[in-house]
């Protein structure tokens, strides 16, 4: 059972759900996602269900723990597919997502459809075909369904409606795999991941939640809300970071003026 919501794009949701099964989602663990597979493991026939999390050397270790822990908390059927770095983004091109999605999602519909599922899923919702999304291209290509923007619902909505079903994922900050944190033609290594990946752990330990840590061989440019620059540029903090990111290998950390934005290397003119 599922809580109603006298919503008509949740009640679409939840109609086009029932007539999509047995599926498969793709599941980041992101707000998006969550909230689809929260809904979807409650409307769905039991083991007609399933979930599916990449893992691979340029996503957030984090991401894929809260992954983990979120499907068992709700009792959701979670597979975890570890997956290498694709041979055609090892230089980061332009069109890495496309080519990244091609790769990832073709391996998911593979494996879930061995799993018996016929319908496959992903978190995309309204606001995400606004923009450069060239992973959308993939999607498409591979018959991959978009439940969340078939409704018509958008970020908003999705953040409202998991907050009223009690889920913990209501605020998540949004987040991108680590090579966003890259200019484009970029050769990418372990070592780099690695750094990208220490330096933003550290940030969120000292309290910044909504971060990017864009990286130019060795120098960090850092992109926090604007809200939060008084807090980072306090001399405890700023002086800290500097000695952290100059042990990790920066030897010149940078505040981004222009404050957090997804997606600033594709705003470049």
């Amino acid at each position: 059972m599922i809580k109603n919501i006298e919503h008509k794009g949740f009640q679409d949701l939840v109609q086009y759900l029932k007539d999509h099964s047995p599926a498969a989602l793709a599941f980041s663990g992101g707000t998006d996602s969550a909230f689809l597979a929260y809904v979807a493991s409650r409307v769905i026939p039991p083991g007609q269900f399933l979930t599916y999390t990449f893992s691979t050397p340029y996503m957030n270790l984090s991401e894929i723990d809260e992954a983990r822990e979120f499907c068992k908390k709700y009792d959701i059927s979670h597979t975890v597919l570890p997956l290498p770095i694709p041979k055609g983004i090892l230089n980061n091109p332009q069109n890495r997502c496309y080519l990244c999605k091609l790769t990832l999602f073709t391996t998911f519909k593979k494996t879930a459809r061995q799993d018996g599922a016929v319908y496959f899923f992903d978190g995309t919702n309204t606001d995400d075909t606004r923009g450069f999304r060239p992973g959308r291209k993939a999607l498409k290509e591979l018959g991959i369904l978009s439940p969340i923007l078939e409704s018509g619902l958008g970020k908003e909505e999705v953040r409202l409606f998991s907050k009223e079903l009690g889920l913990p994922t209501w605020n998540k900050p949004p987040n991108a795999c680590l090579l966003t944190r890259l200019p484009y033609s970029t050769k990418i290594t372990n070592e780099l991941l690695n750094r990208i990946r220490n330096a933003e752990d550290y940030l969120r330990k000292l309290g910044f939640c909504q971060l990017r840590v864009r990286t130019h061989d060795n120098l960090a440019r850092i992109e926090v809300p604007t809200a939060d620059m008084p807090a980072l540029m306090k001399k405890e903090i700023r002086e800290k970071i500097i000695l952290h990111f100059r042990k990790i290998g920066y030897d010149f950390i940078t505040l981004d003026m222009e404050g957090f934005r997804s997606g600033s290397y594709d705003n470049i003119k």
